[in-house]
């Protein structure tokens, strides 16, 4: 288990320092903020165009494969982007990094989950839900702090060409070693039995969802979140600003609430983790009272009129944020085969990522005819995370 933090942490740490300079990085080597959003538009379709697929030759290739490859595409992304000089270059760049994204998002927790499956069996699941989310969300949060201090720091060194080098380079290095232990420490969990992996080729993905009512009704409720999310983390920044007498004191309270977006998830997670095994026979409850509760904060979220309510809120819509998705991921791994798991959680994954990006589409109309588009925006959104819930409420549990 310990080996399994250690790659977790450091690959979500080796993301997390990129993660607030890549529209910087890319902005320095030219780009416009109109070709920014391009390239941005080409990352979001390269992961919805090879989220599914990706996870299908993870179940065929093995997990441990297909994410070693996602580590070789972040660094030759990574290295594009740093030593790119050309727009060409820079759209292999965002390429890479895209399929890079899509390649790791099914295939690590596939591995992870199956591993401890094997290990402790199924009525575990809530355990290792939770583990993973915690291992995410420290190493997401502690990169994204040091962030600001590896550009400082290389940029006082005069090692980088851009002034975001720095950052990328040492995510260069953070993805060699896990890698490398990835390669060393991890082995792929028993195969499935010949004869179950004969009868699972003869379906294909489409029948496995189709037959899956509660796997239907998660996917819509992964689709709603992706809408909430895309509409909460491109929007809040300038809602603070709105809120905030002085702009200097935005921009001092933008990291801080960046921190605690992370906290309130990390903190909803460890939650989740004792509620679960507390009411193992309820979760589908908890996770629909959870969302609503996140529903609720994201409306409330729209009535603050100072920086201080606005913290207090935001901080906790990601708390529910952290306390559902433990929950969520623990329902969705149970309604999923082992042999198909990678696959259908890449599905899960390319419906957050759809939602998002029609989010982003329905924002771009939005605003073009409402004056206060980002209040009206989150409402719209915490009454479709609502209404993502009925056909889960009505979904009956399979044992």
């Amino acid at each position: 288990m310990r080996k399994f933090s250690i790659i977790w942490i450091t690959n979500s740490f080796a993301l997390g320092i990129t993660l607030p300079v890549i529209n910087l990085m890319v902005l320095g080597k030219g780009a416009t903020l109109s070709s920014l959003a391009l390239f941005m538009g080409l990352y979001s379709a390269v992961i919805v165009g090879t989220e599914v697929p990706s996870g299908i030759f993870a179940d065929r290739y093995g997990r441990k494969l297909i994410f070693i490859l996602a580590k070789v595409f972040t660094i030759t992304g990574s290295l594009l982007l740093v030593f790119g000089t050309s727009v060409t270059l820079i759209i292999l760049a965002v390429i890479f990094l895209g399929l890079a994204r899509s390649f790791s998002s099914g295939s690590c927790e596939a591995l992870t989950i199956d591993w401890h499956i094997e290990e402790n069996g199924i009525d575990s699941l809530h355990s290792i839900t939770t583990r993973i989310s915690v291992w995410e969300t420290i190493g997401l949060s502690l990169g994204s702090l040091s962030a600001g201090f590896v550009t400082v720091g290389f940029e006082r060194l005069g090692l980088g060409i851009n002034r975001y080098t720095g950052n990328f380079i040492l995510s260069i290095v953070l993805q060699m070693v896990v890698i490398w232990c990835t390669f060393s420490w991890i082995t792929e969990p028993t195969r499935i039995p010949k004869e179950t992996e004969k009868n699972s080729k003869s379906h294909t993905l489409f029948t496995d969802i189709r037959k899956n009512n509660m796997l239907i009704s998660l996917l819509i409720v992964a689709f709603a979140l992706g809408f909430v999310l895309s509409a909460v983390e491109k929007y809040w920044q300038p809602r603070l600003f709105q809120v905030t007498a002085s702009d200097e004191t935005a921009s001092i309270l933008l990291g801080v609430i960046a921190f605690i977006g992370f906290a309130g998830a990390l903190g909803g997670s460890l939650a989740a983790g004792n509620l679960l095994k507390r009411y193992p026979g309820k979760i589908k409850k908890i996770l629909i009272l959870l969302r609503i509760f996140m529903a609720l904060g994201l409306i409330t979220l729209t009535t603050s009129t100072g920086p201080f309510s606005f913290i207090l809120w935001y901080g906790g819509s990601y708390l529910m944020l952290g306390m559902g998705s433990v929950a969520e991921q623990t329902l969705l791994n149970r309604a999923i085969p082992s042999e198909k798991r990678a696959s259908l959680l890449s599905v899960s994954s390319f419906s957050l990522q759809v939602g998002g990006l029609l989010s982003s589409l329905f924002a771009a109309f939005w605003f073009r005819i409402v004056s206060d588009g980002i209040n009206s925006l989150w409402i719209i959104s915490a009454a479709i995370l609502v209404l993502s819930l009925i056909p889960l409420a009505r979904t009956k549990m399979r044992k």
